[in-house]
């Protein structure tokens, strides 16, 4: 009974306070980005300074979470649920489905082992290969997004919030490399092909 609580503990809080705060930075960005656009004749509210934050906030969470990275571009869309896009809605539970992952691997380190059959060993080698794909993926969008914000610098300023981002990119993509890496080359022969 004792470990089922400690199993709960990870991997059921991280997305809970994940999918929390960014549905709050998501909701709140999506209603004053219009601040951003020149062509307005809207004048912003006195909260200004505060909603441009939020958005910066917004941009560095996506890189908090940048393994569900094209998700976030969803953006709302005319069909909602609730008042909330569709999009929204599916970047929310990659958002969960992320982070009940991480949360499991930090319970698994914790000293709870899951009994794995034969069947989720070849799912995990694909799994193991499509994480380094996607870990590759995020390294290409991290360098592209230095790229255009050095070329962005030189032309007008510097905005150290798409650099975090970028360097969130980075990490998560790194992280994946190495986990998936390290994976692959510990498995065995049999792992690799468990029909012979």
């Amino acid at each position: 009974m004792q470990s089922r609580g400690r199993r709960a503990g990870f991997s059921m809080l991280l997305p809970i306070v994940q999918v929390a705060i960014t549905g709050v930075l998501g909701v709140w960005a999506d209603r004053v980005d219009w601040i951003l656009l020149a062509n307005t004749s809207r004048a912003p509210g006195r909260f200004v300074h505060l909603d441009l934050l939020i958005i910066e906030a917004r941009l560095i969470w996506r890189g908090i979470n940048a393994p569900t990275y094209p998700l976030c571009l969803a953006g709302s869309s005319n069909r909602q649920i609730l008042g909330v896009g569709i999009g929204e809605i599916l970047y929310l539970a990659a958002v969960a489905a992320l982070w009940y992952w991480v949360g499991r691997w930090f319970d698994q380190r914790r000293g709870l082992e899951v009994p794995r059959s034969q069947e989720i060993k070849k799912l995990t080698t694909v799994f193991y290969f499509l994480m380094m794909a996607w870990g590759l993926f995020l390294l290409f969008v991290s360098l592209l997004t230095v790229r255009a914000e050095v070329s962005f610098a030189r032309s007008y300023f510097l905005r150290p919030n798409a650099f975090v981002a970028a360097a969130l990119f980075l990490t998560w993509s790194v992280i994946l490399l190495i986990l998936a890496g390290r994976r692959l080359a510990g498995l065995s022969a049999a792992d690799w092909f468990p029909e012979f």
